[in-house]
């Protein structure tokens, strides 16, 4: 498991196609998220959920990458300044 700070640069409703046509913006169901960390910027694309549909440019936020089963997943959350992390 890797956790890393960043700062939110871009929020992004990315562009999404069912049957080779185009889904209209209010039925999309994924974000795009454009991060700065330490390493770099990052570009991550997550299925829309309640936590992260609440994460705005200029939030920082706490990004944690963990392999399951051969599965790599992404979590991001508003990081709350907790040095525990």
């Amino acid at each position: 498991m890797v956790k890393t700070i960043g700062k939110i640069m871009e929020v992004v409703i990315p562009s999404e196609y069912q049957n080779q046509s185009l889904v209209d913006v209010m039925d999309r169901t994924k974000i795009l998220f454009k991060i700065m960390t330490d390493k770099g910027l990052k570009d991550f694309v997550l299925e829309a959920n309640e936590v992260n549909a609440k994460i705005m440019k200029n939030d920082m936020v706490l990004i944690t990458e963990q392999d399951i089963s051969g599965k790599h997943f992404v979590d991001i959350e508003i990081y709350e300044g907790d040095d525990s992390e």
